[in-house]
């Protein structure tokens, strides 16, 4: 794939069942340590474009509002944005890479909603932060939202391939160097 007319390569780095909310610093559950592996093999100067927050959406705020831990689903995402971008602050400055950040998936019919909500508050940090965020995901979905578009769905609760060219639309319009990140 290419990217302002330099090639690039996708190596995909997979941390199966990562939650943002096990990335906290009390968290010790095995996603966590996981993803300091991962992390761990990043070259420094990379590019890394991350996906976090769909397994939240599906079990985790729904879960922590049920147990009484938050008020509303917006109090959650909230607190789970915050963290997912101290911790992309981390990821800057202590491997010297250059994150961007894809918005969560909406493809479950179940999870749609939260997922939006979550997307809707992860782009305002991200532009506040100054992290460069995929924000294309609403283009997957019907005109009404209501559903994720056939064409782009390979199983019923995964992407098809064929989503890639709007990941590669999104990654072309933005700027060849993503801003540094300033802390929050």
């Amino acid at each position: 794939m290419g990217w302002h007319g330099a090639p690039r390569l996708l190596v995909p780095r997979l941390v199966t069942g990562l939650k943002v909310w096990h990335l906290r610093p009390s968290s010790r559950f095995y996603p966590k340590a996981n993803f300091a592996n991962v992390v761990a093999t990043l070259p420094r100067g990379a590019t890394v474009v991350v996906c976090f927050g769909e397994i939240d959406c599906r079990e985790g705020f729904i879960d922590a509002v049920a147990k009484l831990r938050y008020d509303s689903i917006e109090d959650a995402i909230a607190t789970c944005v915050s963290l997912y971008i101290l911790e992309l602050n981390k990821l800057t400055t202590d491997r010297g890479v250059r994150v961007i950040v894809h918005t969560a998936m909406p493809v479950l019919n179940e999870t749609r909603p939260v997922v939006r909500a979550f997307n809707a508050q992860l782009v305002v940090a991200c532009r506040t932060a100054l992290i460069p965020c995929l924000d294309f995901t609403e283009k997957l979905l019907t005109d009404d939202g209501a559903a994720f578009r056939p064409e782009f769905s390979l199983d019923g609760t995964h992407a098809s391939p064929a989503y890639i060219a709007m990941f590669e639309d999104a990654l072309a319009a933005l700027p060849p160097s993503p801003p540094t990140p300033q802390p929050q």
